[in-house]
Formats: structure tokens, C-alpha cells, sequence
């Protein structure tokens, strides 16, 4: 899947045509800072609502073996995990 990401992450990033907002020129913005910041942001995003559905099936397994096996911890792991994978995706769009 990630491969997968990786491959369309340039044809999304191209598709999005975000432009600055600058005085004089209207220019996509093209990686840097004007990248990672969504790319994080969707990240986080998605992170999140992995983790919601982790921590989901984390406790219908540990009502099923009666063992404790997370809570809503996976929730914040989804999301910090989720935005570093989509920020290093953002900083390494450029090179492919």
C-alpha cells in the first residue's frame, strides 16, 4: 500500500493546483513548505481515523480474549505515525 501511495502521491500533489497567494504572481507552489503542510495535515488526518479504527478493533479483541490491549492511545500513534509518513512523502515528491 505504500508503494502504492507513493506512486500516486505526485499525481495528487500535481492534481491539487494549489497557488500562492503572493502580490504580482500567481505560481504553483511547487514542494518546500508550501507542500509538507497539507501533506501533513492530510496525514494527520488519515493517521487519525486509522487509529480510531484500530483502537476499535483493539477492544472488540480484547473483550473477546479478555485481555487488555490499548485504548485510545492508538488514536494520538495513528496520527503523529500518519503525518511523518505523509510529510516524508511531501518532502520526497519532488525526486520522483
Amino acid at each position: 500500500m505504500l508503494k502504492f501511495l507513493v506512486h500516486k502521491w505526485s499525481k495528487l500533489e500535481a492534481a491539487t493546483g494549489m497557488v500562492s497567494n503572493t502580490s504580482g504572481s500567481s505560481a504553483a507552489v511547487e514542494g518546500g513548505l508550501g507542500a509538507l503542510v497539507p501533506g501533513l495535515l492530510v496525514g494527520a488526518l488519515l493517521g487519525m481515523i486509522g487509529g480510531f479504527m484500530l483502537s476499535n478493533l483493539l477492544r472488540f479483541f480484547s473483550l473477546a480474549f479478555n485481555r487488555p490491549l490499548g485504548g485510545y492511545v492508538w488514536v494520538i500513534v495513528g496520527t503523529f505515525v500518519g503525518a511523518i509518513v505523509f510529510g516524508i512523502m511531501a518532502l520526497n515528491g519532488d525526486r520522483n
